[in-house]
């Protein structure tokens, strides 16, 4: 499955400055479009029990993931992505923005993988130079407002996908300056959602998983006593 989506991705890679020719197949007029991107100039700042708050850009981050995240594979098979999470609304299990392939149309559930961080025209990151283009329509509206979060992850050889660090959350409304109608055929000549600062996911210490081992196995005596 993710050779296919891998596939798509390159394309969208080489295609992102070219004119796109819009068919019916890929959004009806009207339809809004988010455009966003992850750039190099993006930090992270990380705060854990082995590692004290520092602040890092991407690439300082994702060379040395093996401090922060000892379990996640870097090896073949696998690649750092981006991807956006829709939050709010009513919204009740894990959502993420689709993602358009220039030439190839929506990528239906592909924005679960998110794009691959790469070296494009010079420029490194996920989406860059001109920014992807995600449908977003579908949340204009919602009580609460729906928002959005770039997520930044690990892919494995075997499509497990790990979050490694996560931007602000950004309401539908302050997004305006970036959401346009249908698919852009002169996507560079459009604003693009840039987040520039992500928070690294926190790595469980020592004493929360002591706790958390503590909790189960009160819980599981617990039971037990209630069954005898």
């Amino acid at each position: 499955m993710r050779a296919g989506i891998l596939m798509k991705v390159s394309i969208f890679k080489i295609a992102a400055c070219a004119a796109v020719a819009l068919t019916a197949s890929v959004a009806s007029a009207g339809d809004d479009v988010l455009y966003w991107m992850v750039d190099s100039g993006a930090t992270i700042t990380t705060d854990s029990e082995s590692n004290p708050q520092t602040t890092a850009t991407i690439s300082e981050f994702f060379a040395n993931i093996g401090d922060y995240f000892p379990d996640i594979s870097t090896g073949e098979g696998s690649a750092f992505a981006a991807r956006v999470r829709v939050t709010g609304g009513n919204i009740t299990e894990d959502t993420f923005l689709d993602l358009y392939i220039p030439g190839s149309g929506v990528d239906v559930g592909g924005g679960a993988y998110g794009v691959e961080f790469d070296t494009v025209g010079g420029y490194w990151g996920a989406g860059v130079p001109t920014g992807n283009q995600s449908p977003s329509g579908d949340y204009s509206a919602g009580t609460p407002e729906y928002s959005f979060i770039v997520e930044l992850g690990n892919i494995d050889s075997s499509d497990k996908w790990t979050t490694v660090a996560t931007s602000a959350a950004k309401a539908y409304s302050d997004l305006g300056d970036y959401i346009h109608q249908t698919f852009d055929i002169n996507p560079g000549q459009i604003a693009v959602w840039t987040p520039a600062q992500f928070t690294a996911v926190p790595e469980p210490s020592g004493g929360l998983l002591t706790l958390m081992g503590v909790a189960l196995l009160a819980l599981r005596r617990k039971r037990l006593v209630e069954v005898a």
